[in-house]
This record gives structure tokens, sequence and C-alpha cells, in this order.
């Protein structure tokens, strides 16, 4: 009988510790629970589980066109995995307008494209509704790199690509007083800016200009200027290939910068 008590006793001792040890687990994994986790900030996340927050919104690109006056690529992307695409040609008297919409699938090492939530990989596919493949995209710091694929492909032959590259935009309100002319403007976003003398650089926005008069509309750098939320002004400063005649009833993007502090809110740009 006396050698049972140090064994029971042994034994009360192992229990009790062990408890402790599960109280102590409990409040360690309640502790790491509360934490929150470590993520590299960046523009655009490479992670699956960040699309809908860093890479959803619309990315543009204005680019010189060999056989026709001007190219503009307009991309949508959604946060529930579907994009639309508006390629656009203009030529002096008319333009076309090819609209595309689909779905993103994640590319890696040119295998099978994934959902979003299965890689987290950098590069995306844009498929057609009748799940061809239209476009190749990667998400890097400043925006998108676009390869739109040739639809006209040789049999067994690999794809033809053409790269550009598209900026994120976001909508700018704009005070117009011409007549007959319908006018909407973006700001670029989350591009290297051009530096002057700091703190003063050099913004860049896009203008959408419908011309509904019947006569050619002839624009000046000093129709537009900038007005900050303090009713401050800033002069515009715009490529000379961007500032031809429009003529009647055909639309024109032009792009403009205009130079002011970091610290300034931009509020609206006005067209005399």
């Amino acid at each position: 009988m006396l050698n049972r008590y140090p064994i029971a006793l042994s034994t009360l001792s192992l229990l009790l510790a062990a408890c402790g040890s599960t109280e102590q687990s409990k409040e360690y994994q309640a502790n790491l629970a509360s934490e929150s986790p470590v993520a590299h900030k960046t523009e655009f996340q490479n992670s699956a589980t960040s699309w809908s927050r860093q890479a959803t919104g619309n990315f543009k690109a204005l680019l010189p066109c060999d056989h026709c006056e001007q190219h503009v690529i307009h991309l949508r992307m959604n946060d529930n995995q579907t994009f639309q695409l508006s390629d656009i040609k203009r030529w002096k008297q008319r333009h076309r307008e090819n609209l595309v919409t689909g779905t993103i699938h994640a590319a890696q090492d040119n295998k099978q494209p994934q959902h979003l939530s299965q890689t987290t990989a950098n590069e995306w596919l844009l498929n057609t509704e009748n799940g061809e493949v239209y476009a190749r995209i990667q998400l890097t710091t400043h925006g998108l790199k676009f390869n739109l694929y040739k639809q006209k492909n040789i049999k067994d032959q690999p794809k033809i690509e053409t790269q550009v590259f598209l900026h994120p935009v976001e909508s700018m309100k704009v005070s117009n007083a011409l007549k007959h002319v319908d006018i909407q403007a973006e700001h670029v976003q989350n591009i290297e800016v051009k530096e002057l003398n700091d703190p003063v650089m050099a913004h860049d926005y896009f203008l959408a200009i419908h011309n509904q008069s019947n006569q050619a509309l002839q624009l000046h750098a000093s129709d537009l200027i900038l007005l900050d939320q303090q009713y401050q002004e800033y002069a515009a400063v715009v490529d000379p290939q961007f500032l031809v005649p429009i003529p009647a009833q055909q639309k024109q993007w032009i792009k403009v910068s205009f130079y002011y502090p970091t610290s300034v809110q931009a509020d609206v740009i006005k067209i005399k």
C-alpha cells in the first residue's frame, strides 16, 4: 500500500503539468491568431488572394499605329474574375471598336490555366467567352504588361504576341465650356512620374474628346487648366502630336501633363 502513494503522486504531477502545458499552448495560439499577418505592400501583389484588392480597375494605353491615326486599348478587370476590353483604332474619318469580354485565368509555366485561388503567379490569361486565349497580362509595380495574341496563327506554330504597356487610370472631373463637345478625363495612376524640382512632379491625364459639332475642333494647350481643391490653377503641357484638329463628328484621345506638387489634391480639369 505504501508503494502506491509515490506512483499516485507522480501521475497527479504529470496530469497537472499536461494541463498547464495545454493552457499555455491555447494562450500562445490565441496570441498568434490576434497578430496581423505580415505582407509585402506593393502596387500589385502576386498573391491570387489579393486580386480583388490590387489588380481590379481600368487600364489604358494610347498607342501609335502604322496603318491608322491612333490605337487605344482600354481594359477593365473585375474582382469576379471577368474582364471587358475595348480595342479602338481611329482613322481620319472613322474609327473601329472591337469589344471583347471573358474571364481571367492564371498562367503558370505554360500549363493549363488554373483558377485564381490555386496559384500565386503574376501572369494571367484573358480568355474569351468561347474559351480562346485573347491576351496574356503580367502585373507590375506600375501597371500591366499586355501581350495581345494575333488571332490568325499558323497551325502548329507558336502564337505571335504584340506587347504594350497599360497604365491604371482613374476618372477625373471635367468642367467643359465647349458646346457640342463631350470630354472625359482620366488620371494616370501608379506610374514613374517625371521629376522636375522636388516636390513638383508631372502628372499625366488621358482625355477622350468627342467632337459632336459639324466643324473641326482645334484645341491648344492654353485651353486646358487643372484646378486643385484650393482653386489654384496649373497650366497644361501637351505633345504637339495630340493637338491636331479633330474632325467633325469624330472622337480623339490625347495625353496631357500638369505640373504640381505631390501634396496638391487635383479637383477638376477646366476646358476653356
